[in-house]
């Protein structure tokens, strides 16, 4: 009975719009994305666009942008992302930031975009958005499950047709994620391009879930 209903809400976790408990971002008051991921691509177009075909590219532009061109401020994932095992590399960055991030943008690109959004959201104290929680978390579920069945496939050969749909439905879906994702802060830092931008910040509504 109880296993049961844990498997059937197993999806419904897995993309649940809820946050993490430990969330720092929760704590944020008054200041909201001028955007959701949702409704990135039609609030900036051109962005979604030029993360979908450029990627790579355009996350460098946006990692530089939040730094306000100022790659001495630039870390590894600024610190984000496994900061005990990219520690060491800080040395080598600051010497050649520029190369760095070149590095990190062309071929650790989901850390790359991932760790521009949360410097932007630290930075401007920007609360985080329960519909982006559940498009990220669905990605992740998705991404997991793909993986999960390659490696099932290596075994089961007759999983391997299944396997190969699976990894291109998933590689779709974090296409069009980091594109939504890519456009909201692009939408972001051009609207403010610094975090002194904002008006003052008033007391926002309830957290909601979806």
């Amino acid at each position: 009975g109880s296993r049961l209903a844990a498997i059937l809400n197993m999806p419904e976790c897995l993309c649940t719009g809820d946050p993490v408990a430990e969330d720092p971002r929760m704590a944020y008051v008054g200041r909201q994305w001028e955007t959701s991921m949702m409704s990135a691509c039609c609030s900036n177009p051109a962005g979604c666009a030029l993360a979908l075909f450029c990627p790579c590219c355009f996350a460098y532009s946006l990692r530089a942008r939040a730094l306000q061109h100022d790659l001495s401020k630039y870390k590894c994932c600024q610190g984000y992302i496994c900061p005990q095992c990219l520690g060491p590399c800080d040395d080598m960055a600051q010497s050649c930031p520029a190369f760095c991030l070149c590095i990190e943008s062309f071929f650790f690109e989901s850390c790359a975009i991932s760790a521009t959004r949360m410097f932007v959201q630290d930075e401007r104290q920007i609360q985080t958005d329960p519909c982006d929680n559940r498009i990220i978390r669905f990605n992740n579920f998705v991404q997991l499950l793909a993986c999960i069945f390659e490696v099932l496939a290596i075994f089961i050969r007759s999983l391997r047709e299944l396997a190969r749909l699976l990894r291109c439905i998933a590689d779709l879906i974090y296409c069009m994620t980091q594109a939504c994702m890519q456009a909201q802060t692009d939408h972001e830092l051009s609207l403010h391009r610094t975090s002194q931008d904002y008006g003052p910040i008033t007391k926002p509504p309830p957290y909601q879930t979806f």
